[in-house]
């Protein structure tokens, strides 16, 4: 994406999505692609993929492993915190059936555009669940895109009122649509209480659902799918999901002990349920939706109360602590608000300027122009914003992400023959 936004970008350090090849939504491509579903509209498949992991290939397993970022996975290993996730890795440098390719996930770097992305094979600027809190003049409000309700809250959905159908809302189909049209089987492994969330009935509905309680349990049934094989010779594809090392991190921060014991278990959870299989003819995928950047509770920037601000917006704060969406027609004079209240802190985006230069992926942009606002304002360093309280709580993250920083962006893609 040649661009004078990216050149500004790459000289601050920071790292711009790769949508090309080298990033998760060619990793939803090459779900396609290995099982004989992916076409000319899809993205291209992951570039560097070595075709020995997809020849012969019946299933595909990607784990989520929800915040586990490039750096933080690094640290992990040589702190010997993750010894099977290791191993893969040792047989990656061998060349032994494994491989690991270092990604970008997609912009902005947040768990609800990451996994639309997975379940789609789309861009944000496509599907549209571009943050964590989006506007939406559909509602009228700031929402919390994960369950589709109101951000100011911690629970309940627009679809919680049976007349909404979630489904009138999706803007593009799923992965898992277009694998059943074609005669082949997906499976989605999460917590229970995602079952009937909104996402999971906008984006996933069509696949088969093997839901845990205790995070323990995500193995097992990742262990008894592949055993089972309920889709017999069909193609295959099973998405299993880890929520800790996340969670984990935004309390604790992505260097903390806790989050060391967290990745321990998830490595110890992924070893029971395939570390035994030797090279056959599933493709295992291990990826992150985004990693963590350490943030300083003590220097959060509290936009929500910034009434200045505010008088100069047409609609609430919404995004990420590390990118606010700003809604105005005033963009000149909130950037300069911006910049004397807080000097050298912000990197301001133009929302039109993002989109030209591709940031939210391909496409048409509308969806987009109506959601992200007219100015975007991105933290980086150990800073973050409060942009919506909820409950009237303030989140104070040690670790958070959505920005474009190396260790929010970078992700690995470990693949290998099981």
């Amino acid at each position: 994406m040649p661009n004078a936004l990216i050149d500004r970008l790459r000289a601050r350090g920071f790292v711009p999505p790769d949508y090309d090849g080298g990033g998760l939504v060619n990793v939803a491509a090459t779900v396609l692609d290995v099982l004989g579903v992916r076409d000319e509209t899809d993205p291209p498949r992951l570039r560097a993929l070595e075709p020995s992991l997809r020849e012969g290939v019946r299933q595909v397993v990607v784990v989520l492993a929800d915040g586990l970022g490039l750096a933080q996975l690094r640290a992990l290993r040589a702190a010997g915190d993750m010894p099977f996730v290791a191993s893969i890795l040792e047989r990656a440098e061998r060349h032994e059936r494994a491989q690991l390719i270092e990604a970008t996930t997609i912009f902005p770097s947040t768990t609800a555009a990451a996994i639309t992305t997975l379940n789609t094979a789309r861009t944000p600027q496509e599907h549209g669940n571009l943050a964590y809190f989006v506007w939406l003049e559909e509602f009228a409000q700031v929402t919390q895109m994960l369950r589709w309700g109101p951000a100011v809250n911690r629970r309940g959905s627009y679809f919680d009122d049976h007349r909404l159908d979630p489904r009138e809302y999706v803007k593009v189909p799923s992965v898992h649509a277009r694998l059943r049209q074609r005669g082949g089987q997906s499976w989605v492994i999460e917590p229970e209480i995602f079952r009937a969330e909104a996402m999971t009935r906008m984006h996933a509905a069509e696949a088969g659902y093997a839901g845990y309680y205790l995070p323990s349990s995500m193995s097992v049934r990742l262990r008894d799918l592949l055993e089972q094989r309920p889709w017999k010779n069909a193609p295959a594809y099973v998405y299993a999901y880890w929520a800790g090392i996340d969670s984990v991190a935004h309390v604790s921060g992505p260097q903390s002990a806790d989050h060391a014991t967290e990745a321990a278990l998830f490595d110890r959870a992924l070893e029971r349920a395939v570390g035994a299989r030797p090279p056959g003819d599933t493709l295992i995928i291990l990826t992150a939706d985004h990693g963590h950047a350490f943030t300083d509770p003590d220097r959060l920037i509290d936009l929500v109360g910034d009434e200045q601000l505010r008088s100069l917006l047409r609609n609430p704060i919404a995004g990420e602590p590390r990118l606010a969406f700003l809604h105005t027609d005033q963009a000149e004079r909130v950037k300069q608000h911006l910049e004397r209240r807080y000097p050298e802190t912000f990197f301001f985006l133009d929302r039109e300027e993002a989109i030209a230069a591709g940031l939210f992926g391909r496409g048409d942009p509308e969806i987009a122009r109506q959601r992200v606002g007219e100015v975007l304002a991105m933290l980086g360093g150990d800073r973050a914003a409060s942009i919506v309280k909820v409950d009237g709580q303030t989140f104070r993250h040690r670790g958070s992400h959505g920005g474009m920083s190396p260790e929010e962006m970078r992700i690995p893609v470990l693949a290998w023959r099981a």
